[in-house]
């Protein structure tokens, strides 16, 4: 008879005691978090060891600056998401977890060096992380042939903004950082890059040296193809929010030569009671269609385990074999009065025009509210193209988006989001 909260032929023991030591109970706090890349549950849940792939080390905490360095932050540093592009597992599983394409890939300018050649990515706030093996020289010169300034320099990285849907880049030899595009015009504030050099550098405080949870779960966690951290439980329990408080979770996205893994950390309020069985209870209750080929609910208070695998040919089959997103520096212009603006493809390869929809926001993909499409002008959108909107059905206030959605699939991620007026007022 299995014992759901048995450690045998696992190091987690070991490992959560260190990273317990210490610990004091905190707040409660709730996320939202992702499901996509996850498989989905039934009610014939098949309880299994579940022997995760060993974790690396989380290196990504290095980059995470802590609260108290982000005085000029108005939020949506919270959740971090972290991947390893060159080593994704493709070759291997035959498919490719989707999540980072629409949380990194999408959200990036091309900058010289494509995604899929980073040795890590991360984000955090409004900044994603991106290194590997490269010459500054070459993202220098990339972003200054597709519409970015010279800005200069700090702490020994080299500066460039662009003023329309602000956005700024800093790099060295191995290291760019990009600030993500605002939805309007205006001069970079560079503090956002600065304070993240800042943490990596240890002129700041990270985040780890002043939240105990986030320090404890990221050590338990490490760094697997794919990490998420959030703060709260991690989606796949968040159902155990009602009765129970969690301070920080994870998700971690791995593979082997058999199996794909999913592994959910969260560290709960200390002396909580929390068992095994009401965790299952959970998962049972979710009653999803897909089932995945093994569940192990672990439990070593203060925190929970729950790993789930599934075959490469099923996760194949659930997130199909073409889930990559493009990377492009995309530009916008809006005329004085922002009743017609112009968005061009300023860098990166060629996509396939089917796949963008503009729309608004007020309206839906379906019925757009804009007219033309970029589809209706071209087959295959390369660098130099543009498309000039001079026909659309909302107020001057209405938010706009370009949305990409990978072929037989209904998901999408918006590429772009702007607001003509803001665009036009600050252009002035």
């Amino acid at each position: 008879m299995r014992t759901p909260n048995r450690l045998e032929n696992s190091g987690r023991r070991r490992l959560l005691r260190a990273v317990g030591a210490g610990l004091a109970a905190g707040t409660s706090a709730s996320t939202a978090g992702c499901l996509a890349s996850m498989p989905t549950l039934g009610q014939q849940i098949r309880y299994a060891d579940v022997d995760v792939p060993t974790s690396g080390e989380p290196i990504y905490r290095e980059w995470i600056p802590a609260r108290s360095a982000l005085e000029h932050a108005d939020g949506g540093w919270r959740t971090v998401r972290y991947a390893t592009p060159n080593a994704m597992g493709e070759d291997v599983v035959g498919a490719t977890d989707p999540l980072p394409e629409q949380v990194l890939r999408a959200r990036l300018d091309y900058l010289g060096v494509g995604y899929g050649t980073y040795d890590h990515v991360l984000s955090v706030g409004p900044v994603t992380v991106c290194l590997g093996s490269f010459d500054a020289a070459t993202v220098r010169d990339t972003v200054l042939e597709t519409g970015y300034e010279e800005r200069g320099d700090y702490a020994g990285y080299d500066l460039f903004e662009r003023t329309d849907l602000t956005r700024g880049v800093a790099v060295r030899d191995g290291a760019v950082l990009f600030r993500h595009r605002a939805d309007a015009s205006g001069p970079l504030d560079p503090a956002d890059l600065e304070v993240v050099i800042d943490a990596e550098a240890g002129r700041v405080l990270r985040r780890a040296d002043e939240d105990d949870a986030f320090d404890a779960v990221s050590r338990a966690t490490g760094s697997h193809p794919t990490v998420q951290l959030f703060e709260g439980w991690g989606p796949i329990v968040r159902d155990l929010s009602e009765g129970f408080a969690a301070r920080s979770s994870s998700m971690a996205y791995a593979y082997d030569e058999e199996y794909v893994y999913h592994r959910t950390v969260c560290r709960f309020e200390a002396g909580a009671g929390l068992t095994a069985r009401e965790v299952e209870d959970v998962l049972t209750r979710q009653n999803r269609v897909v089932e995945a080929d093994g569940v192990e609910v672990v439990i070593d208070e203060p925190f929970l385990w729950v790993d789930l695998r599934e075959s490469h040919e099923e996760f194949r089959s659930r997130v199909g074999d073409d889930r990559r997103y493009p990377q492009i520096t995309w530009g916008v212009s809006v005329d004085g009065d922002g009743t017609e603006f112009t968005v061009s493809h300023d860098g990166g390869g060629p996509v396939d025009t089917d796949r963008l929809t503009l729309y608004l926001d007020s309206r839906s993909r379906v019925e757009p509210g804009i007219a033309p499409q970029f589809d209706d002008e071209f087959g295959v959108l390369e660098p130099g193209d543009s498309l000039t909107v001079d026909s659309f059905e909302g107020d001057r206030d209405d938010s706009v988006a370009l949305l990409y959605s990978p072929p037989e699939t209904n998901d999408g991620t918006v590429m772009v989001r702007f607001v003509p007026e803001r665009v036009a007022q600050n252009g002035e």
